[in-house]
């Protein structure tokens, strides 16, 4: 990664919700909303910190809209905050990505997905989880300006093959648990002990 670019940390917050039947930032784990926990996770380790999500959710962070132009889903989320950055913050070269839903996200997460200088997903012994990424900006922006938006929105999969990402490897299964659905409440609540 080039040493003179800060590091930025977007918490991807721009979801529907449908399975959880209510907004996932504000859900709270042992008292504290799932937003508020990755703020706390990871604000020493970013120069920048933004939420790409409708609205700041009352935390004064920057927050980028998805662009209505542009696919829907996580992809067009990539998209908005990477066409963003490109003009008004040139200085940045990249960005890391995770989700407001994972509240044991790993905290070495901004070093070593952005290690490489290049797109990089995180992944565990099982699979790959995009959400988890570090995306070039340049490179995320390029992918945007040649994709067909009258297709069907893309994965994000999709996207870190478009881009050829790299994967880093983690050993606990654990760091990359989603809370999608009312039941995973409980298990984040059993983690976030071994977690502490």
């Amino acid at each position: 990664m080039n040493n003179h670019s800060p590091t930025c940390l977007v918490i991807l917050a721009g979801g529907q919700s449908i399975r959880m039947g209510t907004d996932k930032a504000v859900i709270t784990l042992a008292g504290q909303r799932l937003i508020d926990i990755l703020i706390d996770r990871f604000m020493p380790k970013a120069d920048q910190l933004l939420l790409s999500a409708p609205e700041d959710y009352g935390t004064g962070l920057a927050f980028i809209r998805d662009n209505p132009d542009f696919p829907g889903g996580p992809v067009g989320g990539i998209f908005s905050v990477a066409a963003i950055l490109q003009k008004t913050r040139p200085d940045i070269a990249g960005f890391v990505t995770v989700p407001v839903d994972a509240p044991h996200a790993p905290v070495d997460l901004i070093a070593r997905v952005s290690a490489s200088g290049t797109c990089t997903v995180a992944g565990d012994r099982q699979r790959i989880h995009p959400t988890f990424a570090y995306w070039r900006c340049d490179i995320v922006d390029n992918i945007r300006i040649t994709h067909d938006h009258r297709q069907k929105s893309p994965s994000l999969r999709w996207l870190a093959e478009r881009c050829g990402a790299k994967s880093v490897i983690w050993l606990d299964d654990n760091l990359f648990m989603n809370i999608n659905r009312p039941q995973d409440l409980i298990e984040a609540d059993h983690n976030k002990t071994a977690d502490a």
